[in-house]
């Protein structure tokens, strides 16, 4: 377990764990969905903090993409028997270095990885806290001698300490959404998107967005929580708010779910070379 600080905040990160964000707090109030724990989270992938969704983030349409046949007894599989969430939930990480408010840490892709995403390939994440937010930067670079399809992403939980879901005003800037089928597959569509600047709609909110215009804000309590990330890094976000939950995920993605399968908006890191991508949580007290 590492701690970073930084004035109001501290963030906690287990490298040991999956490289997973268990907490980020503002004067003490947690700002990260918790759900079942980490308990939850390493028995059956339960939502919590923020988890590294990788090689590939959300579901993919079945056990096969590409010439790669997926055993499932290899992969986490969702309620459709769907491989969801690629392979690295609950994986040790090597810790590269950790001062009071950056650690970085690498994972280098092994059997049980390689097994469903045969690409050799290693990660690093580097995580800096600072006094007004957390900037967390993914690097993928392929070690072997063929192309290393990009397609991860990550699921953090946001919440504002002691505002309930009906005093949590949302502003999710979205224009264009993808149409999913009942499985949360893209069905190759997309409609215009209805955004939402107000307080949280009662009804489960889950959907995958292709356009937005600036940044995902939580308000309430007297705290506003800004996350911020696009273009050619996370072209892709996924926001979810279960009925009842008083959290947003919104989810930066690489590529859109499923892009294994389809290759619709999926890049490549070539051998010897290595793409990183980059998303901001800023947090202020206001009036």
């Amino acid at each position: 377990m590492i701690v970073l600080r930084a004035g109001d905040l501290a963030a906690t990160w287990l490298p040991e764990q999956g490289m997973v964000g268990a907490s980020l707090t503002h004067q003490g109030g947690e700002l990260l969905g918790q759900r079942g724990g980490l308990d939850a989270y390493l028995a059956k992938g339960s939502a919590f903090g923020i988890p590294l969704l990788a090689p590939w983030a959300n579901r993919l349409d079945g056990l096969r993409y590409g010439d790669v046949v997926i055993d499932p007894a290899d992969a986490k599989l969702d309620g459709n028997a769907l491989p969801k969430d690629g392979a690295l939930a609950g994986r040790t990480w090597t810790v590269l270095s950790a001062e009071e408010g950056r650690l970085r840490a690498g994972f280098v892709a092994d059997g049980p990885v390689l097994a469903v995403f045969p690409f050799p390939h290693a990660w690093s994440v580097d995580v800096t806290l600072d006094p007004e937010g957390m900037t967390v930067a993914t690097t993928l670079t392929a070690t072997g001698e063929v192309l290393v399809p990009v397609s991860f992403g990550w699921h953090p939980l946001f919440t504002l300490p002691g505002v309930a879901r009906d005093d949590l005003h949302v502003t999710l800037p979205v224009r264009r959404q993808t149409v999913l089928d009942a499985r949360g597959i893209p069905t190759g569509e997309e409609l215009d998107a209805e955004a939402v600047d107000g307080m949280l709609p009662a009804a489960t909110l889950d959907a995958e967005y292709t356009t937005w215009d600036g940044d995902v804000v939580l308000r309430g309590g007297g705290r506003e929580l800004r996350v911020q990330f696009g273009g050619e890094d996370y072209p892709v976000g996924h926001a979810w708010a279960p009925e009842g939950e008083s959290f947003v995920a919104w989810e930066p993605m690489t590529a859109p779910t499923n892009a294994l399968v389809t290759g619709a908006g999926l890049r490549h890191v070539a051998p010897g070379d290595a793409f990183t991508a980059v998303f901001r949580v800023a947090v202020r007290r206001i009036d």
